[in-house]
């Protein structure tokens, strides 16, 4: 479990100094609202194809971290390469290959925990929640560096972090493949033939896409409204530092009320917030209802993974889990990320945020109707 935490605890520390300023990032190097959008679908667009093929590649393979180590290494040594290319197609080249390695860490990696998890009796919450913490001092301290220094050397920021995770990585605990070796064919059969996940991969698509286009477009959020960019690091530390104690809530409140109440709960946290920001313009309200976002991502995030797990198989553990995180993160990275620089170029970031608002509330009471339809007890994995 320990080792575990730090993992994560490096994991999400590297995400923090460069996911939230990707819009920036792109922005300083000369590209339109518009071509950034188009920039990071194309991000969620390889994810969609990368992470079902690093799933089941990974369900296949007779060392399961191979995968998740080999995608350590070359993300970041990949995202370095941005630092010396401003052209357009030279970013376009690099994108494809640095998201289909990084894209697939993050279900990778929880596969491992989860199943690690079921066996020594903890819950994924416990272990995400390391995440949490470390992506909260990451994003507040980086915040303030990348306002007085720039964002040129976000990447190689990365790289160091990441030399560190992987001597982590080799000392995870291990984890066994599947005993009954299938084809790729058979795999993909018995995903398509989960009726109750396409289902719940379906519904979540829309609170996780909302979800990804909020991410991308805060710091445009910030800038459109004159806002001081400085506190932008803060606003994504004020919602990871709430994570922290929310993970460990959610575990104990989905075992109490059921965990499809629980993501009921938090798309409908999610409506609220976005709505808010449509309405009001103000810089610490915005902070603010970033606590309900910290909130929110603690319940959806840590739920999710547990219910793809429980409609899993063996040899579908790893399979299942990048097929969800590529059609929310990805499918819906892709719709979103490419409407949401259209919606900000013509309409405004506010309008952006009532169409997030309305897609949540949408998803809050398609959760309900998933409940009805689920058995009334879903195996737990901690």
């Amino acid at each position: 479990m320990r080792r575990l935490a730090a993992y994560y605890f490096l994991f999400y520390l590297a995400l923090s100094v460069y996911m939230p300023y990707m819009s920036l990032y792109f922005r300083d190097k000369g590209f339109s609202n518009t071509i950034v959008g188009l920039i990071l679908s194309l991000w969620a667009l390889v994810s969609v194809i990368a992470q079902p093929i690093m799933g089941m590649l990974n369900d296949r393979s007779s060392n399961p971290r191979i995968i998740l180590l080999v995608s350590a290494i070359a993300a970041p040594v990949i995202g370095t390469l941005f630092y010396y290319f401003d052209n357009l197609y030279a970013i376009i080249t690099l994108s494809v290959f640095f998201s289909w390695f990084q894209s697939s860490m993050g279900p990778l990696s929880d596969s491992i925990a989860v199943e690690i998890g079921k066996r020594d009796g903890f819950s994924f919450g416990s272990i995400r929640l390391w995440g949490a913490l470390s992506y909260a001092i990451g994003a507040f301290i980086t915040g303030f560096l990348y306002e007085k220094y720039g964002y040129d050397y976000i990447f190689f920021y990365y790289l160091a972090i990441n030399l560190v995770l992987t001597f982590i990585l080799f000392m995870l605990p291990k984890t066994e493949p599947a005993q009954k070796k299938t084809t790729i064919f058979e795999q993909m059969s018995e995903v398509v033939g989960n009726r109750p996940f396409i289902l719940f991969v379906g519904v979540s698509m829309l609170t996780f896409m909302s979800v990804a286009i909020n991410f991308s477009f805060l710091p445009i959020y910030f800038k459109e409204l004159g806002f001081d960019k400085s506190l932008l690091g803060s606003a994504f530390a004020v919602a990871a530092i709430i994570e922290v104690p929310m993970f460990w809530i959610s575990a104990k409140l989905s075992r109490r009320i059921g965990r499809f109440r629980v993501l009921f709960i938090a798309a409908a946290i999610y409506s609220v917030k976005y709505l808010f920001l449509f309405t009001f313009a103000d810089v610490y309200l915005t902070l603010a209802m970033q606590l309900l976002d910290g909130i929110a991502f603690a319940f959806a995030a840590g739920t999710a993974v547990e219910v793809v797990e429980s409609y899993s198989s063996d040899r579908t553990k790893a399979t299942m889990q990048t097929i969800f995180a590529a059609v929310t993160w990805g499918l819906g990275g892709i719709v979103g990320n490419a409407a949401g620089g259209l919606i900000v170029d013509h309409w405004g970031v506010q309008a952006l945020y009532l169409i997030l608002g309305i897609l949540c509330a949408a998803a809050s009471g398609m959760y309900i109707f998933l409940q009805k339809r689920s058995p009334s007890r879903l195996p737990m994995s901690g």
